[in-house]
């Protein structure tokens, strides 16, 4: 009988042993990062907090923080106001408009006479495994040849026995 070791089953804790565990894990998470205090510490001198809480808090820097903390809530909550407002506005402008409708395919003479193609070329190209086309500087095809896809660099006939 293969059983594991630790017996895993919270469901079958009372009240009173989940609450110890509950108690015990939070101890015992609080030990752990009280460890960690000394690196932090080190941290924060390197990173020059010690000048943030000379600043914020022996010379009350806060106070002016809390009094520029209610016009930025009132910024905010405007902000927040205006783009709600122009959301409701398009919801109700374009709720029954579907605009994202599907473009229609595009058949071969209309891709031969974009591209200035011969119907009859493109549809071999279309057939070919492997097609080089060269483009000038406004789209225009202005080359294209048909290459034997044996001869593409790592094809097994070019590769050596």
């Amino acid at each position: 009988m293969n059983r594991p070791l630790i017996i895993d089953s919270p469901t079958l804790q009372s009240v009173r042993q989940r609450y110890l565990s509950a108690t015990f894990t939070f101890v015992f998470w609080v030990i752990w990062i009280f460890l960690w205090t000394p690196l932090i510490t080190l941290l924060g001198w390197f990173f020059g907090l010690d000048l943030v809480y000379i600043e914020m808090i022996k010379l009350e820097g806060y106070k002016s923080v809390i009094a520029d903390f209610g016009l930025f809530l009132i910024c905010v909550t405007g902000i927040g106001g205006i783009l709600g407002i122009w959301a409701a506005y398009n919801f109700f402008r374009f709720k029954d408009l579907e605009r994202r409708a599907a473009l229609d395919p595009v058949n071969n003479r209309q891709l031969a006479t974009f591209f200035g193609v011969d119907p009859q070329i493109l549809a071999k190209q279309q057939k070919a495994q492997c097609l080089s086309v060269s483009f000038d500087s406004q789209g225009h095809i202005i080359a294209s040849k048909q290459i034997d896809p044996a001869l593409q660099p790592g094809s097994p006939s070019l590769s050596k026995p």
